[in-house]
């Protein structure tokens, strides 16, 4: 369920001053047109009265005493305080006592300084403005808690948001199916209502036929319309081919699956259940130590990515005609991992093309892809990491696709890891670890972007991250221009909270707790725009474990895993909105 956060006492912001009558617009850069009027007539908003009555995701809520005889009431927002934007009016003309002000459009740390002013207006003019008022934006930062008992304890959530960012998802791949299946996991759906702009949840998805381990929901994929959603299971265990097979076959564990729902009218439904072409028939489980575990998995469904209309589907299957269980020790390599794609007909969803990796080459050494994989809006630019940690790209003209290439290769003892593809396809952001030449031990953390001009890839800035591990990145998202990049560093333990603390103050109680760097771009300079914590950081939640923008990248989501509930007496998933 989603848990608005508490009000704060109306006592502790009473912030106005007694006014001082003077002509319309006195003490304010904008005016709305009323007459002028002398000392004494219009009667002001008392001074007690003008407070932040409660906070809403995004949004806070005002509200004020009726003055005697006023006709209307004008608000003022000066949007960053001391710095250079003008005040100005918003609402337009209030007839009532209360205003409901959104911040959809903006992220919240855009409106950290942000100041608002009230007054009242009659037939004559306008009352002075009162003194600024600065509502707490801690407190307008959206939590969704996934509040369930059941649940592998270290499962890691998954977020997606659609392009105007009113539609929210979150993978659960550590939830406990209703029957008692760990690690089954399940989807829920949180959407933004049209009319009131208030959150509420819209869906909870599972498998038709949930099995044990299966990691339902490890990764997500949405249209940017939010009414077509892709869901990786990648330890799925039906032996079914193609489009719609038997969904409860157990004879192939590990092989991987995908769940294709659509919206109508706020209401889900699965409209294809995707298996690769190539499903092994059979695969036997291996007994190691405590576990029996897939001999070979696939994992076919272990990525997912989306075109913006929601037609074109492509499946990162990155073990794909490998041996062993990669899970303990490498595996043999005999063949490429591969991605498959599939587009959709009048609602019927058919393959499209098998893409492999490179290889083997004279040596035998082949390049596995599909474990990261993502598409341009357009779907005609298709992005993946190899098992080499290079990054490779693929292009389609007409439904034909061109052999993988690559648009970036190593420095010796770096390794990628996450990758981000602007909407537009012109932008390209990936992480990479640095290891130390004698030991192998990781030494930091480094982003790169890339951009497209005339097919030609030219990279940008460099920007380091520290990092203790090598996995202080846990992902990363662009906005569809790719002007801003959301940056996830699961091992920041800074005790922060919320918009912008003190990076450097880091306590054992908060270690690991995560935080959310945002990057602007200027033309070709990248520049850093804001620092994000949880509003409570908690130990070991790994905050930015996933990030997703909406596309202008005006609305942040950030996952935090672990984090104690509302009550703060059970531990929960939770996921934030900025």
């Amino acid at each position: 369920m989603f848990t608005p956060p508490p009000p704060r006492r109306l006592a502790t912001l009473l912030l106005v001053t007694p006014l001082i009558l003077a002509a319309c617009g006195g003490g304010s850069s904008s005016s709305s047109g009323s007459g002028t009027v002398s000392p004494g007539e219009v009667p002001p908003a008392s001074k007690e009265s003008f407070v932040v009555a409660g906070y809403d995701v995004k949004g806070y809520r005002f509200q004020w005493n009726a003055v005697p005889g006023a006709t209307h009431y004008e608000l003022f927002e000066d949007p960053d305080g001391p710095g250079p934007l003008p005040e100005a009016q918003i609402g337009g003309e209030l007839t009532g006592t209360t205003y409901a002000h959104s911040l959809a459009t903006q992220l919240l740390h855009e409106r950290v300084n942000a100041s608002y002013r009230l007054r009242s207006c009659d037939a004559r003019g306008c009352s002075a403005l009162t003194a600024a008022l600065t509502p707490d934006l801690t407190q307008a930062i959206g939590r969704f808690e996934i509040n369930k008992s059941s649940y592998t304890y270290d499962s890691h959530s998954r977020v997606a948001l659609s392009a105007d960012g009113a539609t929210l998802v979150v993978g659960f791949p550590g939830e406990r199916s209703a029957d008692g299946l760990s690690d089954a996991g399940a989807v829920y759906i949180f959407s933004r209502g049209t009319s009131d702009g208030i959150w509420q949840q819209q869906a909870h998805l599972t498998a038709a036929y949930p099995m044990q381990d299966m990691a339902f929901g490890i990764d997500l994929a949405l249209s940017s319309d939010g009414d077509t959603l892709a869901v990786g299971a990648p330890r799925d265990s039906s032996n079914a081919r193609g489009i719609n097979g038997d969904e409860s076959n157990r004879d192939a564990p590990g092989s991987g699956a995908v769940h294709v729902f659509t919206r109508n009218g706020g209401n889900w439904s699965q409209q294809a259940y995707v298996k690769a072409r190539n499903t092994p028939q059979k695969v036997e489980r291996c007994q190691i130590q405590f576990w029996r575990l897939p001999c070979d998995p696939v994992e076919f469904g272990t990525s997912v990515a989306l075109s913006a209309d929601g037609n074109l589907l492509a499946v990162g299957a990155p073990r794909e005609g490998t041996k062993g269980i990669h899970f303990f020790s490498p595996p043999d390599v005999a063949g490429t991992g591969a991605i498959h794609t599939y587009f959709r007909s009048n609602g019927a969803w058919i393959e499209q093309a098998h893409l492999k990796g490179t290889g083997p080459d004279a040596n035998g050494k082949s390049v596995l892809i599909g474990s990261e994989v993502t598409l341009s809006n357009d779907g005609t630019t298709l992005a993946t990491i190899g098992d080499d940690s290079n990054l490779y790209l693929f292009t389609q003209i007409l439904g034909s696709w061109g052999q993988p290439f690559g648009v970036w290769q190593r420095p010796p003892n770096t390794s990628a890891r996450y990758l981000a593809l602007s909407g537009d396809g012109k932008t390209l952001a990936y992480a990479a670890s640095t290891s130390s030449a004698s030991n192998g031990a990781v030494e930091k953390m480094q982003l790169q972007t890339l951009t497209r001009n005339d097919g030609a890839w030219m990279e940008e800035t460099l920007l380091t991250v520290s990092g203790s591990n090598g996995h202080s990145i846990g992902s990363l998202a662009l906005s569809g221009d790719g002007r801003a990049l959301a940056v996830g560093n699961t091992d920041d333990s800074s005790n922060a909270a919320g918009i912008n603390g003190d990076a450097s103050h880091v306590t054992d109680d908060s270690s690991y707790s995560g935080a959310v760097n945002l990057y602007r771009r200027d033309g070709t300079t990248w520049s850093h725009s804001a620092y994000l914590k949880a509003p409570k950081p908690h130990k070991l939640a790994r905050f930015g474990s996933s990030v997703a923008l909406s596309s202008d990248g005006k609305t942040l989501a950030s996952s935090d895993n672990n984090q104690p509930n509302s009550e703060g007496s059970q531990i929960t998933n939770a996921v934030y909105l900025y």
